[in-house]
């Protein structure tokens, strides 16, 4: 599904592996793409532009950012996360490309902190280095300290039971990575053997899940009237196993071969592609000075990767009279977009 909003044009909202995914600020607006992580109080996000749309509160629950690189209008919402996570938060992971810890503790230090104490925010930054990760932890009123580095097979950043994060590095005249999404596999409930049971949905099948994607079969899992199973023997009966759905994110990149290539390789049979597309064909000269793809490499990157659903962004807001224009170009390539927006306006609460 698709929604407008009145100043961003539309706003991609996709639903994956039970995620919900939304692209915050439209196709117009600073990258902000927010994937909510299915039972759990917990939310990931791609760049952090403009986070106006979001509450204090929504930052208390973004465990993970994935930074494509240190232009504003994909880092200036950190500021907005700065302020929201002070408080008795755990360290919020940050991650991007080299110079990343950097050019966050500049800005931490550009604040005073000496009425902050023990609430202080934290992070814990880790920048990819080929296939090293080197790692940092910052805190509001303190010296930035080294953390050991560790090794990023494949571009791994991110790993725990049910996902990984994967990313490459890309050229836009300084380094910038696309990320992967990458679930294990996708677990649905069979919603007739709850009914058969006379068990009701609740907070315990998330608990479920969680238990069989750690492998951790022999768990007791309280079940709504009280009493207790393992895990392996609920899962049997009520849990269904499916591949899961990739999601790629790529903007800020020129159209080179080398980019091709490498954003062809992360996106190969992708479920769903979020891709830049700011100009027109015909506008490639800037493209090219500005290191940007047309809509028509946008549509040919998609197109080489096969994935399933190409999901345009970032268009150049020249275009916001008639972002038409953009999607046309797109489709005389790759005609798999997501569907047609509609006319409601976005709100927070759909983010």
């Amino acid at each position: 599904m698709q929604r407008l909003a009145a100043r961003d044009g539309p706003t991609p909202v996709l639903h994956l592996n039970d995620c919900r995914v939304t692209l915050v600020n439209g196709v117009f607006g600073d990258p902000l793409l927010h994937l909510r992580l299915p039972h759990q109080k917990r939310s990931l996000l791609f760049d952090l532009g403009d986070p106006g749309r979001l509450s204090a509160r929504f930052a208390h629950q973004v465990s993970d950012v994935f930074i494509s690189h240190a232009h504003f209008d994909h880092i200036g919402g950190f500021l907005w996360l700065l302020r929201s996570r002070i408080g008795t938060f755990p360290p919020c992971r940050m991650y991007g490309p080299p110079g990343l810890a950097g050019h966050l503790d500049s800005l931490i230090h550009g604040v005073l902190w000496d009425r902050v104490g023990e609430r202080a925010p934290r992070f814990e930054v880790s920048e990819l280095h080929g296939e090293r990760v080197e790692r940092f932890h910052l805190a509001a009123g303190q010296a930035s300290t080294p953390l050991p580095p560790r090794t990023a097979p494949n571009g791994v950043l991110h790993e725990e039971p049910g996902f990984r994060v994967r990313a490459v590095t890309l050229d836009h005249g300084t380094p910038v990575l696309a990320f992967a999404f990458e679930p294990d596999t996708r677990l649905k409930v069979r919603k007739e053997q709850l009914k058969a049971h006379g068990w009701p949905s609740g907070p315990w099948l998330g608990e479920l899940k969680e238990r069989v994607l750690a492998g951790d079969g022999s768990a007791r899992i309280r079940l709504p009237d009280g009493s207790c199973l393992a895990t392996r023997e609920l899962a049997e009966v009520l849990l269904l196993t499916e591949p899961g759905q990739r999601l790629v994110y790529a903007t800020d990149l020129g159209d080179t071969e080398e980019n091709r290539r490498r954003l062809i390789g992360l996106a190969q049979g992708a479920h769903a592609l979020f891709c830049e597309a700011p100009f027109l064909e015909q506008e490639r000269d800037q493209a090219r000075r500005t290191g940007h793809l047309t809509a028509r490499a946008c549509g040919e990157i998609a197109a080489a990767a096969d994935v399933s659903q190409l999901l345009p962004f970032h268009f150049s807001r020249r275009h916001v009279s008639d972002p038409e224009t953009l999607y046309a170009e797109i489709r005389s390539r790759f005609d798999r977009l997501a569907p047609t927006p509609g006319s409601e306006p976005a709100s927070p609460a759909d983010s």
